[in-house]
């Protein structure tokens, strides 16, 4: 096995010292433009191996490219602001929320999430080196730089101007181990078990009567401020001992069968339009009587039933659904229709304020059973149920979200899903399937938040007068100093917060709002980030050509680059998209660090090497999740070895003289060659990336196991060198933009024997095909040839005869022509007829009858293959004569030994090399002097 360590070490020196990625840049300076835009990972730590499998794929079509001659736009970049960072700072400090941060000192906490950042950036950029990734890496786009982070409020001001930036109190999702509000793009689902409740409230002015409604939150009921019912649904009022209740006429009988002990007593059928306008008790109004009694002045229709086709139907519960318009977006957007405004007291901790009675102080989602109980002590709970649903949680910390109602500044965005759609549709998206769910995802946008209530971030560039209320939205660093001086020589908090000026309205005084901005839009604005923000190099290179990433971006940076490219330029960022899965575990289990079931990149490269990594993880079909496979990764490296050997071997028959024309083997690997050159070239230029790699895999092993088998006897002819030649370069060509350090090493041992121009591999050109050496008929015959002769040896070994044992003939039954591939059968089956018969019935009949002939031929072959095997243990080479003695009972063919092995037959007295052995049961005795 090759030495894989030594030769990355190498490699990676060699590159280095000699400037190659350099070189190739100034080369390609003047030819077409391809900008690749690198979405930033996260400075949370060392690359995890999704990380380094995707920037793989990424150097896979940027070496592609740059061997095409393309001026390659590679800089890489960093997400580096917000949760995750400040989680990891907050560990590593042992801070626990966000109280302790301002006790610990916002200043120094920055210093420290910044300190961080860079730290793992620097980590990150050598894990990438070591992996053969080729980026521009000097000079990354970073958000903590000041210049970047200007660009991003270039974002917020045209936001502004465009009048799309708003603020607004919506109910919106909220982390409370995060402490803030969560966008629709965070949250990540996952199927849960949650105790739902089935409640009844009585009707107001009904001695006996009651909504039945349902819910999967019960730390929601609290917030309850109404109940929707669908128009069109059929109601029922049943009697449940001295009770009625109202119900959805398709729900009553498994509600009331499940729950009571009762059977179904229908009194009356109505439509849900009926119901409109009741008025309920809540049942928390005894300990929250005061709070509901300033709701209702606010908000008349509170504690009403309320229509809602959208938001009601049978497929669970009881038809009546509560609604609490501060928990929950559809809630929120029913209580808006009918003038009921949100009701929310959770702190950012998620829990209940003290002037919430007897929930004073009570943690949502935690607190569950107690607000069960509550119901239960009131006589108002009929149920509880497990039910398993997909619920969402933080895409960072991976905790349940709860609802909140904040004031936050939001995009103003749903007039732009038909322009984003449109768009969309124009994108290449690989695989193809991704398309819908990315049209499916923005059909259903809502504004989007941009502001958070943390501390590492950009900061929201908003000046307000803490008179007048003036607001000035601040574009740059530039326009900031046309207000004020002593501007920071760093924009984060809390340096920025100082930085106040005069209201010109007024006589007050304009402070920065202390919110952060969304760190998704430090991503969204990379497409012009990237390129500095630069005129020049937006009009040279902009839109990205390609953008890379795994599939959970569909709703993440694909959108926030769509949406901040759209506000800016007006116009999308890139024009096609490649996708590629997550890893789990070998037993498809997904990786974390409490499961111990994380494979990293550095244990796989320990144990087989970064080009094994890379010719696995880049052969991985698109768009799929994979289960990582031990087995896969070793059959990877065993067959590269096989590409290392074959080198090899061309460098022992290089001397190769001897002239000849080309046979049908010849013509065939060099008509695969070169049929191959063109599919890879095709799939290359059609972003399939995950194509190529089994491409160059069979290629190479074609050329190794069947090409090269073919032609043993006929190694010393010129023109099957040339062959094996051109076919190992080329390949090692398209090959090295998958494993770039064996073949630049084994490029490197070539390159003097075989005068090779260019001092890298990576130099190179891609191989262009020649559309006259490619015989696809050819391939086609070798194929059925080759079927033929595995069949043969097949049947060889069930009789335990090796190939070096002559047989009489093999019969073919095919509907093949094939006269042209007789000798190599022949030669490959190891029998002295061919016999071709056409038929319909593909059959292959091996005449296994072994002549006395034949055995000494046999015979003769085997002790061959013993003495060439003494020969190399003895260090001999090929020119090396020798004296040789054999002593058998067995006779052989002499002369053909002697000519094989390069020796002369005769008397040997003190030999230097002597072996006996057995060759089916007979016995043989070998000595010879060199």
């Amino acid at each position: 096995m090759y030495n894989f360590n030594e030769i990355e070490e190498n490699v990676l020196k060699f590159w280095k010292d000699k400037q190659i990625y350099q070189k190739l840049k100034k080369r390609n300076s003047r030819g077409k433009k391809f900008y690749f835009l690198q979405g930033p990972p996260y400075t949370s730590g060392k690359i995890h191996i999704g990380t380094a499998w995707n920037n793989c794929l990424k150097d896979q079509i940027m070496r592609y490219k740059r061997m095409q001659g393309f001026d390659v736009w590679d800089r890489n970049g960093y997400d580096m602001h917000g949760l995750p960072i400040e989680n990891k700072v907050q560990k590593l400090l042992k801070i626990e929320d966000k109280k302790q941060i301002e006790d610990y000192g916002v200043e120094k906490f920055v210093k420290e999430c910044k300190k961080f950042s860079l730290e793992m950036a620097n980590v990150m950029t050598e894990g990438m080196k070591k992996l053969g990734i080729w980026f521009e890496f000097d000079d990354p786009y970073m958000p903590v730089k000041n210049e970047f982070m200007e660009n991003e409020w270039l974002l917020i001001k045209k936001a502004h101007e465009q009048k799309r930036l708003y603020l607004g109190e919506k109910t919106m999702t909220w982390c409370q181990s995060c402490e803030t509000a969560l966008a629709k793009h965070e949250l990540e689902y996952e199927n849960v078990k949650d105790t739902s409740i089935f409640v009844k409230f009585k009707i107001k002015g009904k001695e006996n009567e009651y909504l039945c409604i349902w819910s999967t939150t019960p730390w929601t009921i609290a917030f309850n401020l109404g109940v929707m019912v669908n128009p069109r649904l059929d109601y029922v009022k049943t009697k449940v001992n001295n009770e009625v209740w109202i119900l959805a006429k398709q729900l009553a009988a498994p509600v009331i069968q499940n729950f009571t002990k009762h059977k179904l007593d229908i009194k009356e059928t109505f439509k849900g339009t009926k119901l409109k306008g009741l008025r309920y008790e809540h049942p928390f109004y005894d300990t929250l009587k005061s709070k509901y009694d300033e709701i209702k002045k606010e908000s008349p229709n509170a504690f009403t039933v309320v229509l809602s086709e959208r938001y009601v139907d049978t497929s669970a519960g009881t038809g009546l659904v509560h609604m609490a318009p501060g928990c929950g977006p559809e809630d929120y957007e029913v209580g808006q229709e009918n003038g009921i405004k949100p009701f929310n007291s959770l702190d950012e901790k998620g829990n209940y304020s003290s002037d919430m009675g007897e929930f004073s102080g009570l943690n949502a989602k935690k607190d569950n059973q107690l607000f069960i109980e509550a119901l239960d002590n009131r006589n108002a709970l009929i149920a509880t149920s497990e039910v398993e649903h997909d619920y969402p949680h933080c895409w960072r910390c991976k905790n349940p979200v709860i609802f909140r109602t904040t004031t936050q500044w939001f995009f103003k965005i749903e007039d732009l899903i038909p322009k984003f759609l449109s768009q969309a549709k124009k994108v290449e998206w690989i695989p193809k399937n991704y398309e819908d769910s990315y049209l499916k995802w923005i059909e259903n946008l809502k504004d989007n938040v941009v502001t958070r209530q943390r501390y590492w971030g950009t900061p929201m560039p908003l000046w307000q007068c803490d008179k007048c209320n003036e607001k000035i939205i601040i574009g740059s660093i530039d326009e900031l100093k046309k207000y004020a001086k002593n501007i920071p020589q760093d924009l984060h908090k809390p340096w920025i917060d100082n930085v106040d000026f005069k209201c010109r309205k007024c006589n007050g005084l304009m402070k920065r709002i202390p919110d952060v901005l969304d760190v998704w839009l430090d991503s969204g604005t990379v497409s012009w980030n990237c390129l500095y923000n630069d005129p020049k190099l937006l009009k040279k290179y902009y839109p990205a050509n390609l953008i890379l990433e795994a599939t959970e971006q569909t709703r993440l940076w694909f959108y926030m680059l769509q949406l901040c490219s759209n506000i800016v330029i007006g116009k999308p960022s890139y024009e096609n998209v490649y996708l590629h899965g997550m890893v789990r575990d070998v037993e498809g289990v997904k990786m974390s660090k409490s499961l111990g079931n994380i494979i990293s990149p550095d244990e796989v490269v320990g144990k087989y090497g970064v080009d094994t990594f890379r010719f696995y993880f880049n052969s991985l079909n698109a768009g799929k999740d994979v289960n990582f496979s031990w087995d896969e990764i070793k059959i990877k490296l065993r067959n590269l070895d096989v590409l290392y050997n074959t080198s090899k071997y061309l460098l022992n028959y290089l001397d190769s003289g001897k002239q000849s024309k080309l046979q049908v083997e010849d013509k065939w690997i060099l008509s695969r060659l070169n049929s191959d050159i063109k599919r890879a070239t095709e799939l290359m230029n059609e972003y399939k990336i995950d194509e190529i790699a089994i491409l160059m895999e069979n290629l190479f092993l074609d050329l190794s196991r069947n090409y090269i088998q073919f032609v043993r006897d006929r190694i010393e002819e010129k023109i099957v060198v040339k062959t094996i030649e051109k076919v190992l370069l080329e390949t090692l060509k398209m090959l090295s933009v998958i494993s770039p350090f064996i073949t630049e090493h084994i490029y490197q041992e070539l390159k003097k024997p075989l005068k090779l121009k260019e001092e890298s591999i990576h130099l190179e050109r891609w191989p262009r095909y020649d559309p006259k050496l490619i015989n696809k008929k050819l391939e086609d015959e070798m194929i059925n040839v080759q079927r033929i002769i595995q069949e043969a040896i097949a049947q060889r070994e069930k009789i335990q005869l090796g190939i070096r044992w002559p047989l009489l003939e093999v019969e073919i039954h095919t509907k093949y022509k094939l006269k042209s591939f007789e000798k190599l059968i022949k030669k490959q089956v190891n029998v002295k007829k061919v016999a071709i018969k056409q038929s319909k019935e593909e059959k292959v009949e091996l005449n296994k009858q072994l002549t006395p002939e034949l055995l000494k031929e046999g015979y003769t072959r085997e002790v061959i293959r013993r003495i060439n095997d003494l020969r190399k243990k003895a260090n001999l080479k090929k020119h090396n004569k020798i004296e040789i003695s054999i002593k058998s009972s067995q006779e052989l063919d002499l002369k053909l030994i002697e000519k094989q092995v390069n020796a002369f037959i005769k008397e040997v007295k003190n030999p230097k090399v002597k072996e006996n052995f057995k060759i089916k049961e007979k016995e043989f005795y070998i000595k010879f002097n060199h």
